[in-house]
């Protein structure tokens, strides 16, 4: 319900929402949720508006808007009894009709008849006239406020509400006036506060036009993209006073974003002898427990300074700054006490250390699942590596990372650090003397870890993260814990898109059939064709979403669907990028309609042997000739990976096809007759599904 443009002050609204310190986490979804609210909220209201601007800092949410002065009138329907139940035979009014027309305050004839379905019934039309916006406004908002909901929520003293964090003041006003109501006890003002140390008296907002220039003056930065431009500017400069760059981490840029209300970067350092420990170490307690963003120099090394963002005035720099140096330091010191301490047990006597450690109750030990690991590991390497070179001294190397893939989970630094599991086993092992492809495997078997992440780069990486994925979701799935509606607590969605992206990546000549088979091997259930076909609807239902992302129509996608329990994934691609050239050809349409002919009269389930001598008229038996020449072609372009050139192949059968449907009664009265010609059709059909389901395509 948009207004038309306007700049007029009387037409501002404004909304404070002043609380105790909410998470930086809530932040993001608050600011979008107070806007996506307050336009359903106006237009339930029939509150025109021109736009609606929202904001948050740890102490504020806070709404602008252009809002109309006067609110929309309406009309609307309420429907009462039939007709022949309002009146009697004479057509007096019964009481039903005097009682609808007493309820919305309308007189007997003022009732309109209107027919619904098979009857006719009494409507009253009820005509709402428009209110000025400021009086609609003390019923709006408070509305508003409650409507807003958190991950986590709380109630405070003999209140009621459940709020982010308890709830201070509230500011509302509408041209320049404010707007009373009450909330839980708390009433509205037009009062607002400055930043909790530097500012922390009350103060009134008297132009709203103002009030982000008022905030500025009292160390509040309203806006957190401007709040994170201060913070990546200053943080920039900051680091290249001391020739270094900026290791930039969205993440950390919000979450700081909103942690603060006034942000000033800090420029502090720590004693070189810690950079020695890993990097990823150094980042992740500089990140994880303090919020500091790390330096690096131009060959991406870590240098020993990083960057703090203080909530106060730069006057407390120094102050700031020798805080954190100490705070670091001590942090650095825990971090490398357990590297060391690591170090000193080796990754093979830490198997010891994964039996006592449970999976799952029912899925035995962390020991176990690296055994299952191992196996498939195994298996993928003798089906897409068995020939090459040296391949004897690869398997090894295989099944030392898969039996070691989880030993750093019993380490110190992983059990405080636990998003370095994988990372801290590749430099265990480096420091081992294992080989750089089995360490780089160890750091690579999670990955991906999240949409959009990087693939592993080794052969041995591909194949443990495939490992430790098809495991995961075949031992969850024998369970029944699957996936179901939004919640899926093991990340089994991402981990089938995982598997898919690597067997794409690496085009492994390997159908998920074939992985998840030998995943459900390690385990004795006697459900396992029921969980297999399960688990194949589930990785088909992971590939429709995907390639439509990549641009493909959902017909091409449902022709080729069937294929994901068969066929390689990355030949999925192939084939639909042959569809796609199929599609932009003159004859596409008469083709289609070829093939569709066929898959209209094709028996569904088996069909009785082809007999060539019962072929007699001369269509069928050139249609038979041809398709016994394109099965053969098709079959081997199509083992070859070659789906066009098997299109083109199935397209020699369009004229024999269209000629046979033309010429030739399929229902012949003769049984034997009929039947061969219709198991002619159904071998047409077959051979065309090597390819696609054409009846799929649109």
């Amino acid at each position: 319900m948009i207004m038309q443009n306007t700049t007029n002050t009387e037409h501002i609204l404004l909304l404070e929402i002043g609380t105790e310190e909410v998470p930086a986490r809530f932040l993001p979804e608050a600011i979008v949720k107070l806007k996506g609210n307050s336009e359903k909220i106006f237009s339930e209201y029939r509150v025109p508006f021109q736009s609606i601007k929202t904001y948050a800092t740890p102490r504020r949410l806070s709404l602008i808007a252009v809002v109309s002065p006067l609110q929309e009138s309406a009309e609307k329907e309420i429907w009462g009894p039939p007709v022949n139940a309002a009146f009697d035979k004479d057509g007096k009014p019964t009481k039903a009709a005097e009682a609808f027309a007493k309820t919305h305050g309308l007189k007997i004839e003022e009732l309109l008849k209107k027919e619904k379905g098979k009857g006719t019934y009494l409507v009253a039309l009820i005509k709402e006239a428009s209110r000025q916006t400021e009086h609609v406004l003390p019923e709006m908002l408070p509305k508003l406020i409650l409507s807003l909901n958190f991950p986590k929520s709380m109630r405070w003293g003999d209140g009621s509400l459940r709020f982010a964090r308890p709830i201070h003041w509230i500011l509302a006003t509408y041209g320049n006036k404010k707007v009373a109501f009450e909330v839980d006890g708390l009433k509205s003002d037009n009062m607002t506060r400055g930043h909790r140390f530097l500012s922390p008296a009350a103060f009134e907002v008297k132009d709203c036009r103002a009030y982000i220039n008022l905030l500025k003056n009292n160390f509040i930065i309203l806006d957190p993209d401007e709040r994170e431009k201060i913070i990546l500017d200053g943080a920039k400069k900051l680091a290249s006073s001391v020739n270094a760059l900026l290791i930039e981490d969205e993440e950390l840029f919000q979450h700081v974003t909103n942690l603060v209300e006034y942000p000033v970067p800090v420029l502090g350092t720590f004693p070189a002898e810690y950079l020695y420990l890993p990097k990823e170490l150094l980042i992740t307690v500089m990140k994880g427990h303090q919020k500091y963003f790390a330096l690096q120099d131009a060959e991406g090394g870590l240098v020993n300074y990083f960057i703090i963002v203080s909530n106060t005035k730069r006057d407390n720099a120094e102050t700031i700054k020798k805080g954190a140096e100490k705070v670091i330091k001590a942090r650095f010191e825990d971090a490398r006490f357990y590297y060391e301490d690591d170090k000193r047990i080796p990754l093979r006597e830490r198997l010891e250390g994964l039996k006592k450690v449970v999976y799952h109750e029912k899925l035995g030990t962390l020991y176990d699942k690296s055994l299952r690991i191992a196996s498939i590991a195994d298996f993928i390497a003798d089906r897409c590596y068995s020939g090459q070179e040296q391949f004897e001294q690869f398997k090894r190397d295989v099944n030392t990372a898969a039996l070691l893939s989880k030993t750093d989970l019993v380490s110190g630094v992983v059990g405080e650090f636990p998003e370095l599991q994988g990372i801290m086993g590749g430099y265990y092992a480096l420091h081992e003397d294992y080989n750089k492809d089995i360490a780089k495997a160890l750091t690579e078997h999670y990955l991906p870890a999240h949409s959009g992440d990087r693939l592993p780069e080794t052969d041995i990486g591909a194949i443990l993260s495939l490992s430790d994925k098809v495991d995961n979701i075949a031992s969850f799935f024998i369970m029944g814990l699957v996936p179901t509606g939004t919640e899926d607590p093991f990340a089994l969605r991402r981990q089938a898109l995982g598997i898919i992206a690597i067997l794409t990546d690496k085009k492994y000549n390997l159908n998920v059939s074939e992985l998840l088979e030998k995943a459900l091997n390690a385990f004795a259930v006697d459900n396992n064709e029921a969980v297999m076909n399960d688990l194949v609807k589930f990785f088909e239902q992971r590939v429709e979403p995907l390639f439509q992302s990549k641009g493909y129509p959902l017909d091409s996608i449902s022709a080729i669907i069937h294929f994901v329990k068969d066929r390689p994934f990355y030949s999925l691609k192939e084939m639909l990028d042959a569809i796609q050239r199929l599609k932009e050809e003159a004859d596409y349409d008469s083709f289609l309609l070829a093939i569709k002919r066929v898959n209209n009269i094709a028996p569904k389930g088996e069909a009785v042997e082809l007999k060539e001598e019962l072929l007699s008229a001369g269509e069928e038996k050139i249609l038979y000739a041809s398709a016994k020449a394109a099965k053969t072609e098709i079959e081997s372009l199509v083992s070859g990976a070659e789906y066009y050139e098997a299109i083109r192949a199935l397209k020699t059968l369009k004229e024999p096809i269209n000629n046979f449907f033309d010429k030739v009664l399929v229902m012949d009265k003769n049984e034997k007759i009929k039947n061969n010609r219709l198991s002619l059709i159904k071998t047409i059909r077959d051979i065309a599904l090597q390819i696609a389901d054409f009846s799929k395509l649109s």
